[in-house]
């Protein structure tokens, strides 16, 4: 079987290119150069997975090639291990300020250096495999946005027409719906991709109670169709510094999550506090409960699907509340027993 993973050694020591090609050759495609300037002249015919460099060469040493490779944004994901039989501390943090990820010296034994090799070939893929995911998801965000605006246009219209009969408006509202939830997917998954990009905060020291009140008058008319009822208990005084236009759409989520799972003409209660240092939101519901195998899962991202309870599209709402909380160096946490309902807590640093 061909091997899946392409390495290039550079090294001007024959001996050296020599037992590194043997050491990888059976779960490699292997090509080798003995100077920086063959290197790089390869380096876009062959696009490997992994470079292994040595450091001191005629000419153009390791340093710079690392620094050259590093340039080039078509080798963005290629993993850099440095060899070579410099040990001191200076050296090393050098080639990792050159661009290397790792670096490994000589004499080496071959065991460490072939794990090492398969450990960074293996995380180039999955980098590679994460990126297509997101470049993926913003692409389908952004094509499907504007069709679904089309959609949902189009049946506001058709349900403002009093001349349709009963069927064709329970069919138009099949398609609202529908419609309404693939954009509420399109949102949260380009929500979810910024966040996970790397979002910068903009904090604001503002009343936690305005916020909730905000976010619970935005769920009014889906609670009374449910006769549902917010009880909130939060001081007018209480204020959190926080990034409020992210951190208002994770209130959001876990107060529409408990409206979709509380029992009819139920309660839900908020309240917030200041407990250890943190600005605690906790938002309860008297519901179904989560099953405790369930509990360490539910923030992980599309983890929802099999889920009982709290599954109407939170596999997304709850992990992008956990990566704002993150974010915010806080946490989100929840207490559930099944048949007890669940209590989302939401921990901000104060």
């Amino acid at each position: 079987m061909k091997p899946i993973y392409k390495v290039l050694i550079v090294d001007d020591d024959m001996l050296n290119l020599e037992i590194l090609e043997e050491i990888l050759m059976d779960f490699c495609d292997v090509k080798t150069a003995n100077s920086g300037d063959e290197a790089l002249d390869l380096l876009p015919k062959y696009m490997p997975d992994l470079i292994l460099l040595d450091i001191m060469m005629p000419g153009m040493d390791g340093y710079e090639v690392c620094k050259k490779v590093r340039s080039d944004d078509r080798f963005c994901f290629v993993k850099i291990i440095l060899v070579s039989g410099k040990a001191m501390l200076e050296e090393r943090l050098e080639g990792y300020q050159a661009g290397a990820d790792d670096y490994i010296t000589k004499p080496f034994v071959d065991e460490e250096l072939e794990a090492k090799v398969k450990v960074f070939l293996k995380l180039k893929r999955s980098e590679e495999v994460d990126r297509i995911k997101g470049d993926f998801l913003r692409i389908f965000s952004h094509e499907t946005r504007t069709p679904l605006n089309g959609i949902l246009l189009s049946t506001q219209l058709l349900l403002d027409d009093k001349t349709l009969s009963n069927d064709a408006m329970d069919y138009i509202n099949v398609i609202d719906e529908s419609g309404r939830r693939l954009l509420d997917f399109v949102k949260k998954t380009t929500f979810l991709c910024d966040l996970k990009g790397g979002l910068e905060l903009k904090y604001t020291d503002e009343p936690v109670k305005m916020h909730v009140n905000n976010a619970i008058a935005n769920l009014q008319k889906k609670a009374k169709q449910n006769n549902n009822s917010f009880k909130v208990k939060i001081p007018d005084n209480l204020e959190a510094k926080a990034d409020w236009g992210i951190l208002f759409q994770v209130i959001s989520y876990i107060l529409d999550n408990a409206v979709n799972y509380s029992p009819k003409n139920d309660d839900i209660f908020v309240t917030a506090k200041i407990e250890d240092g943190y600005c605690v939101i906790s938002i309860s519901d008297n519901g179904d409960g989560i099953k405790p195998e369930w509990i360490n899962k539910i923030f992980n991202e599309f983890a929802i699907r099999d889920i009982m309870h709290h599954q109407k599209g939170l596999g997304l709402s709850l992990a992008i509340s956990r990566h704002v909380m993150e974010l915010h160096g806080g946490s989100i946490e929840v207490d559930s027993t099944p048949g007890k309902g669940a209590i989302f807590s939401l921990n901000l640093p104060v």
